[in-house]
């Protein structure tokens, strides 16, 4: 993200100071709910729950439930440590247990059961309530937040896709796409900054001395992926691609994923550096129409200009299958960056690792938000809004904001 769409100065103020200033619940497809029945129906039934999390991402989260029931667990979306979220998940009715103790920062709620297992096609999005302490603009807020949204924000991939304070997840990523087995290692282990904690940085440093005389009693409990790591390091010695698969597949996917999500956020600022309007649909390009926040099947503008405030512009979410004339003008701009990153869509299938492998997808240009409510609230400002899955609030609030410092702004 090198850009903003909008020329406005950012109201400037602080995300996070408590949990309670962002919440998050997932908006669930409607058939969903349709098919909820009291008690199992069939053989491989799943139970529907509410999950409500404090202060703990739902990697982390999903790990302690699915140590507790023995069996997989189903989410939806990732959500946010520093938040408190209610998303939904199944597991498998079998697995059900009568008496379950689960830590402080979890509750859940059983709506019934399910005849299939959830999936990310009956996510429709997300609704936020969010508060901005502390704004240091306080004249015309509102009608700037609408003008803002009006312009039609770039539906960049928030910080956090990349890792707020230690932006490494696309690092690791790129190395991947490029078959350095041992960089990506590398960074996963010995990256920092100043924003990580002292004793994560200190162990970070003593990995970064020689990874393999580090003794694994030493690592902060909080770095179990490196753990899982150095302890395979440990055993197989420069089997790079063995020490990566000791990382649950969730998470591999995660860093490929971050690259591509890299790659598209350089295209559209690319693309708006060079005065390209997201908001219009220009002939070859590709877009979508839309139903609330729900994008529907992608369509070509074959020799036309289309000009209506339900479609959308589509952007290449790249892999092996990219075809730059696909996608009209961001098509050409991800050629660009590609290039500049010296990949070629055959990169994104990785022959040593096959199940990180990603064909490529697309992603609305811009985002897609419903019901946006503003309220200033003395020194702060309140948003609520609901936007399509995928969709970044941080995003938003990066273009109201303009933050000096993301992280210190709480991003």
């Amino acid at each position: 993200m090198t850009v903003y769409a909008t020329p406005y100065e950012g109201v400037g103020g602080r995300l996070r100071v408590e949990l309670e200033d962002f919440l998050v619940e997932e908006v669930l497809d409607d058939i969903v709910f349709k098919h909820i029945s009291k008690q199992p129906i069939k053989p491989g039934s799943h139970a529907l729950y509410a999950l409500n999390k404090r202060g703990l991402d739902t990697l982390h989260a999903v790990k302690i439930l699915e140590k507790i029931v023995g069996a997989r667990v189903n989410y939806l979306g990732i959500k946010d440590a520093k938040a408190i979220t209610t998303q939904y998940i199944t597991i498998p009715a079998e697995a059900e247990r009568d008496q379950v103790k689960l830590p402080a920062e979890i509750m859940l709620k059983k709506l019934g059961y399910l005849p299939y297992p959830l999936s990310r096609s009956h996510l429709v999005g997300n609704a936020f309530q969010i508060r901005i302490r502390d704004v240091e603009r306080r004249e015309n807020l509102l009608q700037l937040v609408e003008r803002i949204a009006e312009k039609g924000v770039p539906n960049y991939f928030g910080y956090q896709r990349f890792g707020s304070r230690r932006p490494v997840t696309h690092l690791v990523g790129r190395a991947l796409v490029k078959r350095r087995f041992d960089e990506a290692v590398d960074l996963l282990l010995t990256y920092t900054t100043e924003s990580e904690m002292e004793d994560i940085q200190e162990a970070r440093r003593i990995l970064g001395e020689d990874y393999l005389k580090a003794d694994l009693k030493d690592l902060p409990h909080t770095l179990d992926l490196e753990y899982r790591v150095l302890r395979s390091l440990k055993a197989h010695p420069s089997n790079y691609v063995k020490a990566i698969k000791s990382i649950p597949l969730r998470v591999r996917r995660l860093f490929v994923n971050a690259y591509q999500s890299y790659i598209f956020n350089r295209t559209l600022s690319a693309a708006i550096e060079e005065g390209v309007d997201l908001s219009s649909i220009q002939p070859s390009d590709l877009f979508a129409e839309v139903m609330g926040v729900k994008v529907l099947e992608p369509r070509k503008a074959e020799g036309k200009i289309i000009d209506s405030n339900r479609v959308v512009l589509l952007c290449p979410l790249v892999g092996y299958r990219f075809r730059s004339e696909d996608f009209g003008r961001l098509g050409m701009y991800a050629s660009k960056v590609l290039a500049e990153e010296d990949v070629s869509p055959r990169s994104f299938y990785i022959d040593e690792m096959p199940e990180l492998s990603v064909g490529g997808d697309v992603r609305a240009a811009t985002l897609l938000l419903a019901e946006l409510h503003t309220e200033v609230l003395k020194e702060d400002l309140s948003l609520k809004t609901t936007l399509g899955k995928g969709c970044y609030v941080t995003a938003l609030l990066r273009e109201v904001m303009k933050p000096q410092d993301p992280v210190e702004a709480g991003f």
